[in-house]
């Protein structure tokens, strides 16, 4: 998924799906990331941005974003951790997505069951390029666990 913000003239940033509502984040508490690094990057950019009205896609517009970047990140970080911690022990893909739907009590229909399993992915994924899971096969399945 490639995100697409804007600027106007009038120093006002559409922001496209670069950011989640708050309302979005409590209710759902998972929301869909292709790719944890960068969302985290594009995070981090638009903290640098000085605009006069940002209008994300899924929000009131408003004067300044600060604090919806900072819920953003607390839930990726929130997320995150839960994924490592729950991989102390091996763990099955099915393993630590069935404990992430349980830690916020969700019940998934089969879109819904998709596009979080490809979120869950992204972040398994992102914490084994930043060399804190590492994977083996044993009895023909992968199971993921926290580097030592």
């Amino acid at each position: 998924m490639i995100c697409v913000g804007i600027k106007t003239s009038d120093n006002i940033y559409f922001l496209g799906d670069s950011l989640f509502s708050e309302e979005t984040i409590e209710k759902y508490s998972l929301f869909f990331i292709y790719d944890v690094r960068e969302f985290i990057n594009t995070l981090n950019y638009l903290s640098t941005l000085n605009g006069s009205l940002y209008i994300p896609s899924h929000c009131e517009a408003t004067n300044d974003i600060s604090s919806l970047i900072n819920i953003n990140k607390n839930k990726v970080n929130e997320i995150m951790n839960k994924i490592y911690d729950v991989c102390e022990k091996e763990m099955t893909f099915e393993e630590i997505l069935k404990y992430i739907l349980d830690e916020y009590n969700l019940i998934l229909n089969t879109n819904q069951y998709v596009l979080v399993g490809s979120t869950i992915r992204s972040y398994i994924s992102y914490l084994f390029d930043e060399n804190k899971l590492r994977y083996e096969f044993k009895d023909n399945k992968m199971l993921w666990k926290q580097v030592d």
